[in-house]
């Protein structure tokens, strides 16, 4: 049973549109926030009237569906970056979505809240942060993850709840409209990408295409709880040494990373910025809460130095297994990862899926391009280092799948990944 409300909304867009009341760890508002670059306007110059249908699926789920009152017969699924909230795409694709009249749905994955920093806490399901965050010294603060409690919401949980959204947001826009959608897409950043491809690969029926961001690689031998402990080895360091230390920074390029950039001020290394100089730590962060996710019997590494020693169990392979990409693609999918991505490094997450899509065959129905000088969220593009926003690349990147499946277009070089450095060079 479904708890759905709805209501009319004389401005759909970000900002304009009202959103639930923040609670610790759950801002929605701020959720979008973070993964742009800039202060908008987001893809959406003038208002959008329409209708917002709200829902729950179970206990802690959440998710929208919001139709404009110009509706152009489609609609268009994101799946949901990380662990934010169901209005984590709402700056990234949803006021470019419905400017363009398409129906735009998202969901939390089932994850009732992100995350929240207390005073450090014995909990072992709460990450002890090994850095100064703020004011505050190493050491003397913890995160918690809506992923974890007050229950552990599973990845494979994640993936079928996308599928179950994107039957349901079908139902309430047939519902709402009188007429079914005649398109449905996919689109994703991050874990969002790779529900798309895992979605594309398995259920193909419920959808017509998709584009993925950044997209993270399900596979046992290139997650990314394997490589960045690697990472975490090598960095104290490297730090250490002022960023000097070549032989470092050669192994962990040997690792599977991108280069690191350097710069001026106060934010010197673009590796150190993923690992202890900008919250929320991603590296770090990310091997504690997902060797607990994908192995909820052992209790996560709880220093610094077991992280970097962290190896997935038989049980963490076991998840990643469930949810595991093969490259068996169905329906036409377009891709864009940044080659300077220090995070959900295109090494691991781009490269070695272009080569599983050609491995099965399918390399007619995928356009990978990788972007000279993108990192995993565009946020960071600001904060010097060279780096570029790939917000207009996703863009573009839409604007090629539809043109690929409403017009039968077969743009050159599918299956060969591409190097591109402006939107318009995809395509």
């Amino acid at each position: 049973m479904i708890d759905l409300t709805t209501a009319a909304v004389a401005d759909l867009r970000f900002g304009a549109a009202p959103l639930p009341e923040p609670f610790p760890g759950y801002d929605p508002a701020g959720d979008a926030r973070a993964l742009v670059a800039g202060n908008g306007p987001f893809g959406a110059v003038a208002p959008v009237p329409g209708r917002r249908f709200r829902g729950s699926a179970a206990s802690g789920q959440r998710f929208f569906v919001d139709v404009p009152d110009a509706w152009n017969g489609r609609l268009a699924v994101c799946g949901t970056p990380a662990t934010r909230s169901e209005h984590a795409n709402d700056a990234i694709f949803g006021d470019y979505l419905l400017a363009h009249g398409y129906a735009y749905a998202a969901s939390n994955k089932g994850i009732p809240f992100n995350a929240y920093a207390v005073a450090a806490t014995a909990d072992p399901l709460a990450y002890p942060v090994p850095f100064a965050l703020g004011d505050a010294p190493p050491g003397t603060t913890s995160f918690r993850f809506g992923a974890l409690e007050p229950e552990i919401v599973p990845v494979s949980a994640w993936h079928d709840d996308y599928a179950r959204l994107v039957r349901t947001a079908a139902e309430i826009v047939r519902d709402a409209t009188g007429s079914a959608p005649r398109r449905t897409y996919a689109l994703g950043l991050s874990i969002g990408g790779g529900q798309v491809r895992w979605l594309l690969e398995r259920h193909p029926e419920l959808a017509d295409g998709g584009v993925e961001w950044a997209a993270v690689h399900w596979n046992v031998e290139h997650a990314f709880v394997r490589y960045l402990p690697a990472f975490l080895t090598a960095m104290p360091a490297y730090v250490a040494s002022a960023y000097r230390d070549d032989a470092l920074r050669d192994a962990i390029v040997r690792a599977g990373f991108p280069d690191d950039r350097l710069q001026d001020g106060v934010l010197r290394s673009l590796w150190d910025a993923h690992y202890s100089t900008v919250p929320p730590f991603y590296n770090d962060l990310t091997t504690f809460a997902f060797s607990a996710l994908l192995d909820p019997a052992t209790p996560p590494p709880a220093t610094l130095a077991a992280r970097a020693a962290y190896v997935p169990s038989a049980a963490a392979e076991a998840a990643i297994r469930d949810v595991a990409q093969t490259g068996e693609l169905e329906r036409p999918l377009v891709a864009i990862a940044g080659d300077a991505d220090v995070f959900i490094t295109p090494q691991h997450n781009f490269d070695p899926y272009v080569a599983a899509v050609a491995a099965a065959g399918r390399g007619a129905r995928y356009w990978p391009f990788e972007v000279v000088g993108g990192t995993h969220v565009d946020a960071f593009a600001t904060l010097g280092w060279g780096l570029q926003p790939q917000l207009p690349f996703a863009r573009r990147a839409f604007e090629m799948l539809v043109d690929i499946v409403e017009n039968d277009a077969r743009p050159a070089g599918a299956g060969t990944k591409r190097t591109v450095s402006a939107p318009d060079e995809l395509g």
